[in-house]
């Protein structure tokens, strides 16, 4: 093989390998793009579900505090006078560990 053709087939790679490494830089950008529409869709999808989740243990406890209301007012009811004296004991005991 003379120079000139050395040149010339050294040449065409060089060609060739640059337009693989535009290629390539295209391939990136395209994947860079789609993974970042990708991790949003999947980002506002979990936050959705989290959000979900979240309203349904509001409303649970929600639930579970008035029924402990509820609970709660009728033993009052039942027990006025005690309920009278659990309400004075820990407002005693409050005030003491407070001064300290």
């Amino acid at each position: 093989m003379t120079t000139d053709a050395a040149a010339k087939a050294a040449a065409s790679d060089y060609e060739a390998l640059k337009q693989d490494i535009a290629k390539l830089r295209d391939d990136f950008q395209s994947l860079a793009g789609n993974s970042s529409k990708y991790v949003k869709g999947r980002s506002s999808t979990e936050f959705d579900k989290s959000v979900e989740r979240g309203r349904e243990y509001a409303s649970k406890a929600s639930e579970k505090a008035g029924s402990a209301k509820d609970y709660v007012e009728t033993k009052v009811r039942e027990n006025p006078m005690a309920a009278v004296g659990i309400a004075f004991g820990t407002g005693v005991l409050l005030a003491a560990l407070r001064r300290k």
